[in-house]
């Protein structure tokens, strides 16, 4: 298992020392770090009581996160070198924010099913008769079009009925449905 570094914390590399033979008065130990891209980078510890404590800092702007590579531990005791541990290790971010963004899409025309028919058998399956009925509604408003002067401004009805259904052919299949069903929106 590699060992972890990270960016973005100052932390310590720690170990216990014990050494046969010889004092650890006065020894020095230090971390270097080499990795797959060529950097080399060196940390000076103290060996004190037993215990090597070797500061790291933050490696921000000195290694990308990701980076991977051999790490290893050099003491010098009594005037002989040593490389007592070696591993691997790997570039890590110790605090991260990961957000995603889920963008809405809003549809271009209206998909409220409304549908007053005349007669239960009348209703089309899954069409939206909403907008055709809407739509035709305020243009015959518009021109003044109303259930009470229907007979008299037939011909003008007629003729917005079929403009629309010529600039809206996706609703043609539904034209005669839709056409009953005007009267109850006429006011």
């Amino acid at each position: 298992m590699a060992y972890k570094i990270y960016t973005d914390k100052n932390e310590n590399f720690e170990c216990e020392v014990s050494v046969k033979n010889a004092s650890l008065k006065g020894s020095l130990a230090r971390l270097i770090m080499e990795t797959t891209d060529g950097v080399n980078l060196v940390f000076n510890g103290k060996i004190e009581n037993g215990k090597c404590v070797v500061p790291i800092r933050r490696l921000k702007g000195f290694l990308e996160e990701n980076a991977k590579g051999n790490i290893f531990l050099e003491m010098i005791v009594e005037d002989t070198y040593f490389k007592p541990w070696k591993s691997e290790f790997v570039v890590e971010a110790h605090t991260s924010v990961k957000v995603t963004v889920n963008e809405a899409t809003t549809p271009t025309k209206p998909t409220v099913d409304v549908i007053v028919p005349s007669s239960p058998q009348e209703q089309p399956k899954g069409v939206n008769m909403w907008l055709p009925l809407y739509e035709i509604t305020n243009i015959c408003k518009k021109f003044g079009i109303t259930r009470k002067n229907l007979q008299t401004q037939k011909a003008e009805f007629k003729e917005i009925v079929s403009e629309y259904f010529v600039k809206n052919p996706e609703f043609m299949p539904h034209k005669v449905s839709v056409i009953k069903n005007l009267k109850h929106f006429l006011t």
